[in-house]
């Protein structure tokens, strides 16, 4: 399947571009349509199609693909190339067994560092995500995008870059995960609640309100995917 959207393609005619942009353009226009649900889990990529895709050669996709692999979108199999990663139960729940001790950590740590201008931020980032998840006309990629910019806040402002790099290794898959799942309005729904108080927590600058915060969100998110998983695996018996 390739990505629904044409503008998402990249012209590499100009020939001034370094071998580490072209790859960067590359690898973001692939996790941008994994993320976006323009690949299923466990879809098998042809290098041919994706080269036709992005423009970029057979050299510099592999490099892509490599760092795709490195972030748990994609899995690489001998003989059979690559496809989008499929996660088990027991591998969701690691990762947010990791992304709680971090998540948290954050969170504390942005209401004692985070300046007047990024508790702003997150006040208009929290806006536009409520937005985004009680319109009608719901739209994947723009809550993929709201929740990066959301995250993205709060991981600046807790100031701790150790903390945002290993987030930073995990998110893309937790944003995977739950793209599929959030397109019920149930879970939006209980998603926003669960946002609003975590968001009331981290501008009150309120540490211990905003770990508890944090915690229930993480919690109700990993029981939604594997109920989700669950199901999913029941159907196809």
């Amino acid at each position: 399947m390739k990505p629904k959207t044409q503008d998402q393609s990249v012209s590499y005619t100009s020939g001034s571009d370094s071998d580490s942009t072209l790859r960067y353009r590359t690898q973001h226009l692939l996790r941008t349509a994994i993320l976006d649900g323009d690949y299923s889990a466990g879809e098998k990529l042809k290098e041919r199609e994706l080269c036709e895709l992005t423009g970029a050669s057979r050299s510099i996709l592999r490099e892509a693909l490599v760092n795709l692999e490195v972030h748990g979108l994609i899995v690489r199999e001998s003989y059979r190339g690559y496809s989008v990663a499929e996660l088990s139960a027991r591998k969701i729940s690691e990762i947010f067994e990791l992304r709680s001790l971090l998540e948290t950590q954050a969170a504390e740590l942005f209401t004692e560092r985070a300046s007047d201008l990024e508790i702003d931020a997150l006040s208009l980032a929290m806006k536009e995500l409520e937005q985004c998840l009680v319109d009608e006309d719901f739209n994947l990629q723009r809550m993929r995008q709201t929740k990066e910019q959301y995250y993205h806040v709060l991981f600046s402002g807790c100031r701790n870059e150790e903390i945002r790099r290993a987030l930073g290794s995990i998110i893309d898959r937790v944003l995977y995960l739950r793209a599929k799942k959030m397109v019920e309005p149930s879970r939006r729904k209980a998603s926003l609640d669960e946002f609003r108080k975590l968001t009331k927590a981290l501008i009150e600058r309120d540490q211990f309100a905003a770990r508890a915060a944090s915690i229930a969100h993480l919690q109700a998110a990993r029981e939604a995917l594997l109920m989700s998983l669950a199901e999913q695996q029941a159907n196809t018996c």
